[in-house]
């Protein structure tokens, strides 16, 4: 079988230092899969590209490492690739606003579309983690018209692990404490496959919908309620956590855990003064290893995954990408994942995020407009996504 060809853009950035190695250790695709790696990055990046690659050939990557190519040519990168990894965008910059950042990501987008139309194969697969990350995905779809639209998805499984793993933290503690004062033997740690019915919706932003509703954790050999094991209901739930973003109390050190969700890029930003980039990395990892890798369950469960919303059984107003609850399916599809429901709560905070992707949308085609009617095609890739 012929190397699978993937294409990771931004590729001397932090996030591509950290998905390289699950790449080339047969952890995302498969290790019966041979990959050939393209990096791409503009050129004033090109002595850190090819240091990339030096490291590459030194790590003796044997599993699923057939090649790797570091260009700075993007026609190079892009020809016949299969899998595209987009990290490559505009950074958000102090005093930027979040307009700012669609325009001027929709003009890299806009090539990146192009690229994808006219030397990517047909049936490429895409995942878009620069941000706006769902707006870039509509962005693309416009300029790869040929692509079919369920191939274009963005990373939402980020949010997703995050809420995953501040619930498993505070799950845990309460049943070690639990079993701590009722004298009894320490109960097992759980896991993240000890976790389901979770889901983020709406945009990767601070309007997203992190959704614990449905949650229920695999104790003592059965699935229980969320609430058995946090009863916490103040920490877990939408209702003190305005649709815009801010709190209105609740939760350790007054923060729900939608907020900690919501705020978790910044509060990382904050402590390393780099952003996040190791669990961006697996989580990229994840969302393709589900979506593609040939040894996944038939029965694998649900994830969040940024998609189109075309036919989607939610009530999401079509014609834009949002966060959404799918299942993949074995052969590189998925599918919406029809068992999840809205309550009130979630609805509400949701139509507030699905209103700013219109918004966003809006704006990106405006900016796209001007800059064509100006005849400022923006051609180049500038790194790195802000997450």
């Amino acid at each position: 079988m012929a190397p699978l060809r993937v294409v990771i853009t931004g590729g001397a950035g932090q996030i591509a230092y950290s998905l390289i190695p699950l790449i080339a250790r047969g952890l995302v695709f498969g290790p019966d899969v041979k990959v050939h790696l393209r990096l791409l990055d503009i050129p004033p990046a090109a002595n850190a590209l090819a240091g990339v690659a030096m490291e590459v050939q030194d790590s003796l990557f044997s599993t699923a490492l057939e090649g790797v190519l570091a260009t700075t040519n993007d026609v190079e990168a892009f020809t016949g690739a299969q899998v595209a990894i987009l990290l490559g965008g505009f950074p958000r910059r102090p005093g930027m606003e979040r307009w700012d950042l669609i325009g001027k990501n929709a003009g890299i987008m806009k090539r990146m579309g192009e690229l994808l139309e006219t030397y990517a194969s047909p049936n490429c697969k895409v995942v878009v983690v620069a941000n706006p990350a769902q707006t870039n995905c509509y962005i693309l779809s416009i300029y790869a018209p040929s692509l079919p639209r369920k191939n274009i998805t963005s990373l939402s499984r980020l949010d997703h692990d995050r809420m995953i793993g501040m619930l498993l933290h505070e799950a845990n503690s309460r049943l070690i404490s639990a079993s701590a004062a009722n004298g009894t033997e320490c109960v097992r740690r759980l896991t993240a496959a000890d976790v389901r019915g979770a889901c983020v919706w709406g945009n990767h932003s601070n309007s997203q919908v992190p959704d614990v509703s449905a949650v229920e954790f695999f104790v003592d050999g059965r699935w229980v309620p969320i609430e058995s094991v946090i009863p916490d209901t103040t920490w877990l739930g939408l209702a003190n956590s305005l649709p815009g973003g801010g709190s209105i109390g609740g939760g350790a050190e007054g923060q729900s855990l939608v907020e900690a969700v919501r705020k978790r890029g910044a509060a990382v930003l904050g402590a390393r003064k780099l952003s996040s980039a190791m669990s961006a990395a697996n989580a990229i990892a994840e969302h393709l290893s589900d979506w593609l890798s040939p040894e996944k369950s038939e029965h694998s469960p649900a994830v969040s995954m940024g998609v189109t919303t075309d036919g989607n059984p939610f009530g999401v107003s079509e014609g834009i990408f949002s966060s959404l609850p799918v299942r993949c399916t074995l052969g590189g599809d998925w599918n919406y994942d029809e068992g999840f429901s809205l309550n009130d709560d979630v609805r509400r905070h949701l139509e507030a995020s699905v209103a700013e992707l219109e918004d966003e949308k809006a704006t990106a085609l405006k900016m796209l407009e001007k800059a064509e009617a100006a005849a400022g095609s923006v051609t180049g890739l500038v790194p790195r996504p802000s997450l």
